[in-house]
């Protein structure tokens, strides 16, 4: 259970992203996350990399190492203006998907949907500075109980 409500959490952070700050390597920071601890299960790191591709489409990959030394890793693309995001690698189960709606230059909502129903909102917050991005997660586990988590990310 603990990979099927971390894996849900984990499509949930991918965004797309505006600015050429927010481009480059981001480390999840725990110690400043509040996560339940279902779904961090056994997590070391959380390392995040967005570059922007062919201009309109921003290119996402995340590399999860567990305690295990175990490695979890996906890629995903996503147009910049927002939209759905397209697995290339570590998709989300079947039957769900991620919208991207960019509000601003700063704030991004991530909407994830399984089998064309709600189960999760995600804001995400750019900080002016560029050094860090938060985003709260409110969703559904495969159980269908309500969850939230709050995770920030520090530029690297």
């Amino acid at each position: 259970m603990r990979k099927a409500i971390f894996a849900l959490f984990v499509f949930a952070l991918a965004g797309s992203l505006l600015a050429a700050d927010q481009m480059g390597t981001w480390k999840l920071n725990i110690a400043k996350s509040t996560v339940p601890a279902a779904m961090l299960g056994n997590l070391k790191e959380f390392v995040l990399v967005f570059r922007e591709i062919e201009g309109s489409i921003i290119e996402g990959a995340s590399t999860q190492t567990l305690n295990d030394g175990s490695v979890v890793t996906a890629k995903w693309t996503t147009p910049k203006s927002g939209g759905i995001q397209t697995y290339q690698q570590g998709a989300p189960a079947g039957g769900n998907t991620t919208v991207a709606v960019v509000v601003d230059e700063d704030t991004i909502y991530n909407l994830t949907l399984q089998n064309g129903k709600q189960i999760g909102l995600t804001p995400i917050k750019f900080s002016k500075d560029g050094k860090t991005f938060t985003m709260t997660y409110k969703g559904t586990d495969p159980q269908g109980k309500p969850f939230e988590a709050f995770v920030l990310f520090e530029k690297q």
